[in-house]
């Protein structure tokens, strides 16, 4: 794992990360996408995002970072991120429950923030691979007939290929 602080505006490390590094872990609080639903009309409410559907097999759970987590809660959003969310198993080995590890997908200068796309989605060609589809969020993203395609959230992520929303 790698050492990094947060500023106040998003996790940063404090030291140089190479391509591929393990940057964080995440712990979970795993519940199923039922309740998913009931605390997310809730986060809808607070304008908060904690959801992370954990729907790479089946939609069956999802993790709630709100109340459970470690410096990855202070992880932005970028259109151009410089992390990358894959499932890890870890003492388990049910497809529907893996662990939720960012990657470096470059190289991270000492002092820049850490970001992982919100919006991620299976790489149709690496489909059989740990890469998840996150669907991070309230508002969803990917099939419209969701319960939770309730609205776009604006993206503020400044980056030069920035799609202006996050779902």
């Amino acid at each position: 794992m790698v050492r990094w602080w947060c500023d106040g505006g998003g996790g940063v490390t404090v030291v140089v990360v190479l391509c591929g590094d393990v940057v964080v872990l995440h712990p979970l609080q795993i519940i199923t996408s039922e309740e998913a639903e009931r605390r997310g009309q809730v986060y809808d409410r607070q304008g908060a995002t904690y959801l992370f559907d954990l729907d790479y097999v089946e939609d069956v759970y999802t993790v709630d970072a709100a109340h459970y987590g470690n410096i990855s809660h202070f992880v932005n959003h970028s259109c151009d991120p410089n992390l990358q969310v894959y499932n890890v198993f870890i003492e388990n080995l049910d497809e529907r429950l893996p662990r939720i590890a960012l990657f470096a997908t470059r190289p991270i200068r000492a002092g820049e923030e850490l970001t992982f796309d919100y919006n991620m989605h299976v790489d149709p060609v690496d489909a059989e691979s740990t890469r998840m589809d996150s669907n991070f969020g309230l508002a969803g993203g990917g099939l419209s007939s969701s319960p939770r395609s309730r609205g776009r959230i604006e993206c503020k992520c400044g980056a030069a290929a920035c799609r202006k929303y996050l779902f």
